[in-house]
């Protein structure tokens, strides 16, 4: 296929149709494809963006740069599940095709109000020496057709000591009231969270910054909150925060706080703070209430600026599994849900020190122990990564530094972060080709991963000792 080259700041119009679709037809023989993870059809997928369960359907629109695999102008792709595995992709919800908008359709989240689906996002809008920060909403009606608000941007500017890095709007009500949460960046380079008031969604009043007594580096993006076991939930993706140890190694870092929201006060009291995720490829965390108003939670399958090997056949980067959230032992978990699990089947057990797969698309559970195995190696002796468990240094360690196709490595090929001060663990891992999640403990700690070994059909899993555990392959 012959491509072609688009300015960074080019929106789709009808004459790019064509070429797309040739695009979408090349990309959909790349050998790194998944098959239960949400990835772009063609271009760059990035954050995802208006999560909702809305018109008995769960709605995924996530930021989306069409023409390449590369950062560029940001439009909303849209795509559409019954049942949390299937996705069926949508027409482009938001094009950047207004003057408020000139460089892209940024990050935001959307409510339900009416009968109709509000999606806010940020306007993104350059100028030579900075940026104005825009606020907008557009709508959804249950027949799918998009419309945006006549008004917007319906917030334009920023409060005081704020910069014009002010972005990706998160609504909700609470109290009888609309509030939005905007991540910011003040005058003095430190992240801050921005709160408006509204009583219809298209007024917006500045409230004020709400305090958190934490390190916010220098810039907060992509808050969100929601309601978790009785407890409120704040969700922020940092940057700016110094690497330690066992905290913090990826170049930018997404947390959770669990606590009581005080809006009254501009206050949230904080009771457990921790990185939602440990591993490599994490970051731009929404939340939304699925079906029966399960709290869930998806994630872009990614972090800052990366070259994959993948960039070759014109794709980059996906969204992980849909989530599920609770709260454990004081800790925000999040896991697998029971609709998804019901994907997999051709249930095998294996009793062994090594094992091979019949496909690159499956789950696979087993323990770990102070008294057994303390480490599973995935792939051949020359191409593998390790998941381990230091019992007693209480460490988990994630390691990618053995495979043969490296990248990222200017950020690290291995993470590590604190135990549970276990002496057994249960672990479930889901590959797709190409992605790998991992969850421990139902999800006390998850790790999430890309890698390139895993092309092939059939997989080698190692462990120290025999080990005991079952494989469920995919089989949609």
């Amino acid at each position: 296929m012959q491509f072609k080259q688009f300015e960074k700041y080019t929106y789709i119009q009808p004459q790019h149709h064509l070429y797309l679709e040739e695009l979408k037809h090349f990309v959909s023989k790349s050998k790194y494809l998944p098959r239960y993870h949400i990835y772009p059809k063609c271009g760059l997928m990035n954050d995802p963006n208006g999560l909702a369960y809305f018109n008995n359907q769960y709605h995924v629109f996530y930021q989306w740069f069409p023409f390449e695999p590369n950062h560029g102008m940001k439009h909303w792709g849209h795509c559409v599940s019954d049942d949390l595995v299937n996705w069926k992709e949508e027409d482009v919800a938001l094009i950047p095709d207004q003057e408020y908008e000139k460089n892209g359709c940024y990050s935001g989240n959307a409510i339900e109000k009416d009968e109709i689906l509000h999606l806010f996002y940020t306007a993104n809008y350059k100028l030579e020496n900075g940026k104005i920060p825009k606020q907008a909403l557009a709508y959804m009606d249950k027949d799918g057709h998009i419309t945006k608000e006549m008004t917007n941007p319906v917030i334009d500017g920023a409060p005081a000591k704020m910069t014009g890095e002010i972005r990706d709007p998160f609504v909700f009500e609470k109290n009888g009231e609309y509030y939005m949460l905007l991540g910011g960046k003040t005058q003095e380079e430190e992240g801050a969270l921005l709160v408006y008031k509204s009583h219809n969604l298209i007024d917006w009043q500045y409230v004020g910054e709400l305090d958190l007594s934490i390190n916010t580096g220098y810039m907060i993006e992509c808050p969100g909150y929601i309601e978790v076991d009785g407890k409120d939930v704040l969700m922020l993706s940092v940057m700016g925060l110094e690497k330690e140890e066992l905290k913090y190694q990826n170049q930018f870092t997404s947390l959770y706080l669990i606590g009581t929201l005080d809006l009254e006060h501009l206050k949230f009291h904080i009771e457990t703070m921790d990185e939602i995720d440990n591993g490599f490829d994490f970051y731009a965390p929404q939340v939304f209430y699925g079906k029966d108003k399960a709290p869930m939670m998806l994630s872009w399958f990614g972090c800052g600026e990366q070259r994959l090997i993948s960039d070759k056949d014109m794709w980059k980067h996906g969204l992980t599994m849909p989530h599920i959230l609770k709260i454990s032992d004081h800790r925000l978990c999040n896991y697998i849900s029971d609709d998804i699990n019901k994907a997999f089947n051709n249930h095998h057990q294996f009793e062994d020190t090594k094992t091979l797969t019949e496909s690159n698309t499956y789950h696979i559970q087993f323990d770990l122990s102070k008294q057994g195995n303390e480490w599973v190696r995935f792939g051949d002796e020359n191409d593998y990564w390790e998941f381990s468990i230091d019992f007693d240094k209480n460490v988990m360690t994630l390691d990618r530094s053995h495979l043969h196709h490296l990248f990222d490595q200017d950020n690290g090929l291995i993470r590590q972060c604190e135990a549970l001060n276990k002496e057994e663990y249960k672990v479930d891992i889901y590959v797709d080709n190409s992605f790998v999640e991992i969850f421990v403990n139902e999800g006390s700690r998850s790790f999430m991963m890309r890698c390139f070994n895993l092309h092939e059909m059939k997989h080698e899993i190692r462990f120290k000792y025999k080990a005991v555990g079952t494989i469920d392959y995919f089989n949609k």
